[in-house]
C-alpha cells in the first residue's frame, strides 16, 4: 500500500465486507486468514483511528538507575 489512508481504507472494506458477506468470504476475497479479519474487527471501534496498526509487541519498561 502506498500510504496510511490506503492501508486505512483497505480495513475499513475488509470489516464491511465481512459483516454482509460472513468471515470466511472475506478472508477468500481479501486473500487473508479468518483470525486477522476476527482481531481488526475486535480492534474496530468505529472511528478511521481504531483501524491504524498497532504494535503488538509491548514496549519494555526502562529499568531504573541506582
Amino acid at each position: 500500500m502506498a500510504s496510511i489512508t490506503q492501508d486505512i481504507r483497505y480495513r475499513l472494506l475488509l470489516i464491511h465486507y465481512a459483516e454482509c458477506y460472513g468471515v470466511s468470504n472475506a478472508a477468500k476475497k481479501y486473500k487473508t486468514n479468518r483470525q486477522y479479519i476476527y482481531r481488526r474487527k475486535n480492534r474496530y471501534g468505529g472511528s478511521w483511528d481504531s483501524l491504524r496498526h498497532v504494535a503488538d509487541v509491548p514496549t519494555p519498561s526502562k529499568p531504573a538507575h541506582s
